[in-house]
């Protein structure tokens, strides 16, 4: 009951962790055995008797990759003006490559507190989707370090309707065709609505703005879903 319990409620990225460390220690003990027991090569002809429960063990695997919404390594792009952002979706990290102006071809994870302040002045008054993007980055790298040292365009944008914000935000979709949207969500192929669905509410949960994301990002990725799932329809 417990361990049914863990598992309905675990991570499955955890469940699928402690499943291979466990059958990696178990083999590593039969290895052991068997070596010091001179059996090995009775495993040796009882392979092709084992061959449906590796692949068992493999169907398993698949089906809990799945229940992550994807491989290990997904990623979210976006790309603005002078970022392009991507977040990783297993730990939640973001960067972005600076693609032009000041420290063109560097990523934000390279620059020190006062060189993004430098950047976020410049793209406040430039482009205010590279700014909000930026400053998701920032806050999530230096916390109340960074909110503190926010100027007042910043306060302007922060007080800004979000409504208003998506709708204007909505008015550029016509720019974002499949294979953007499959980039945003960080999927590949003809995904499932449920697919879609689960890649979106994952994303979510790292980047509402309610949750301390961005209010850009956020609606890069509404959109995205919007265009997948209309083409699945």
């Amino acid at each position: 009951m417990f361990l049914a319990r863990w598992y309905s409620r675990a991570n499955p990225a955890t469940v699928l962790k402690t499943i291979k460390i466990i059958l990696a220690i178990i083999g590593l003990f039969i290895a052991l055995f068997l070596l010091f027991t001179g059996r090995i090569f009775m495993v040796l002809a009882a392979i092709p008797l084992l061959l449906p429960m590796l692949l068992r063990t493999r169907a398993l695997f698949s089906r809990l990759k799945a229940a992550r919404g994807g491989t290990a390594g997904q990623s979210s792009e976006v790309v603005t003006t002078f970022l392009k952002m991507k977040l990783d979706h297993d730990s939640g990290e973001m960067d972005g490559l600076i693609l032009a102006g000041d420290h063109k071809g560097c990523w934000l994870s390279e620059l020190n507190l006062d060189q993004l302040e430098d950047l976020y002045r410049h793209y406040s008054a430039e482009e205010i989707k590279s700014a909000e993007l930026l400053s998701a980055y920032a806050s999530r790298r230096f916390g109340e370090k960074w909110a503190g040292n926010e100027d007042e365009s910043a306060q302007q944008r922060d007080d800004a309707d979000y409504g208003s914000k998506d709708n204007e935000a909505k008015n550029h979709m016509g720019h974002m065709d499949r294979k953007k949207a499959l980039e945003i969500l960080g999927l590949e192929g003809n995904p499932s609505p449920d697919e879609i669905r689960q890649a979106h509410r994952k994303l979510m949960q790292k980047l509402h703005p309610d949750h301390g994301g961005s209010t850009y990002l956020a609606t890069q990725v509404n959109q995205a879903k919007e265009i997948l799932l209309k083409g699945s329809g």
